[in-house]
């Protein structure tokens, strides 16, 4: 009884310990026991010495880097790659090897890694690569969500991972597959896969991985660009902030690849007090030449003024002077608090999916607009 008591008080130790180790871990989330789980098993570490940045956005080569090394992290032969982040190399070169990366994100040339680990890792791509990770297991029956057409890639990745548990709906009949994933509920998924999961999901015993040294690899900015702007509230609370005044904005962009970037706009209002943030890259020398880049948001404050559909972020991106510019990408956004006027989105562009990379912008002047119009002001 004593040896059962201990062992129970151990186990409780490191599910616990790992949590309240993080400042920004509250022990009652749902996510803390995985996350002290996950760091104990060396699937993960903090984003600084007493961080983990639960709500952070995860990229699908965290995800790849955590299942290898739940795995074991095995070598792996290094694959060519399309701007390749080098802290995700031996993951992606073993995610493919194993099958855990799609076909179609793999030339049937060379082993050439075509995707960006560095896109944000949305619902459906996660529960994608954990069920290959589990050998592609057949769910019992299809699933039910109204976003989830039944041929959609991801399909029955989302029926196996709703059937043994692993996530649920955001509603009763939606799935969102294409909702970006924070950092705990990645860690969240992983626990319920690996932990809790079946014989074929469940991590072996003999295979423990050690936890890395340090925190987790930081992706490494290439160049930042940064300006000013103008920005203009809605007034909507009566507070000093009103839809006559008109404020300076500052916005960053940070490069990471020619294909990833990330904006960052601050205003010295809440977020709720506008909806429109838009991104310009202008030429100085040619008027009416750049680039777009917008975040659309809303939440109820804008119900009594604005058309209303409920609570919504959009992106856009748009070629300024009218020039054809294909390309392909995605958009994750991320507020540091509704309250606290700042807002960063992420767009990743497909490789080799358009004509447009982020080093068309060298040259271009940076500034920003911030009000409530739906369509970018040229």
């Amino acid at each position: 009884m004593k040896k059962t008591l201990a062992a129970f008080f151990l186990a409780l130790a490191l599910l616990t310990g790992g949590a309240a180790a993080f400042s920004d871990v509250d022990e009652g989330l749902y996510y803390a026991a995985p996350i002290a789980w996950a760091v104990e098993r060396g699937i993960t570490t903090g984003t600084s010495e007493d961080t983990f940045s639960p709500d952070a956005l995860c990229t699908q080569g965290q995800i790849l880097t955590f299942l290898w090394r739940a795995a074991g992290s095995p070598q792996a032969e290094a694959l060519e790659a399309v701007s390749l982040n080098p802290a995700f190399a031996q993951a992606v070169a073993w995610a493919a090897e194993q099958g855990i990366l799609d076909s179609a994100d793999v030339s049937a040339s060379g082993g050439a890694v075509l995707f960006n680990p560095s896109a944000p890792c949305t619902r459906g791509a996660a529960m994608s690569f954990l069920w290959r990770y589990a050998g592609s297991p057949e769910a019992s029956a299809p699933g039910d969500f109204t976003d989830v057409a039944p041929n959609a890639p991801y399909a029955q990745a989302v029926a196996w991972a709703v059937e043994r548990g692993i996530t649920s709906g955001t509603s009763e009949a939606t799935f969102s597959p294409g909702e970006t994933c924070t950092r705990g509920q990645i860690a969240t998924f992983l626990y319920r896969c690996l932990n809790e999961g079946g014989e074929k999901a469940a991590l072996p015993e003999e295979v423990i991985p050690q936890a890395p040294a340090g925190p987790e690899p930081e992706e490494r900015i290439q160049r930042t660009y940064t300006g000013t702007g103008t920005a203009h509230s809605l007034g909507l609370d009566g507070s000093e902030f009103t839809s006559a005044g008109e404020y300076e904005a500052e916005v960053s962009v940070d490069v990471y690849s020619p294909y990833e970037a990330v904006f960052t706009v601050k205003v010295p209002f809440p977020l709720y007090q506008a909806c429109a943030y838009t991104v310009r890259f202008e030429d100085p020398e040619i008027p009416g030449k750049g680039y777009h880049f917008t975040c659309l948001r809303r939440d109820e404050a804008f119900s009594d003024i604005l058309p209303w559909v409920g609570d919504s972020v959009q992106f856009l991106f748009s070629n300024m002077s009218g020039e054809e510019t294909r390309a392909d990408y995605t958009a994750a956004s991320q507020e540091e608090g509704r309250t606290d006027g700042v807002l960063s989105w992420r767009v990743v562009f497909t490789n080799g999916a358009g004509n447009f990379t982020y080093d068309l912008l060298e040259g271009l002047r940076l500034s920003c607009r911030v009000d409530a119009n739906q369509v970018p002001a040229g």
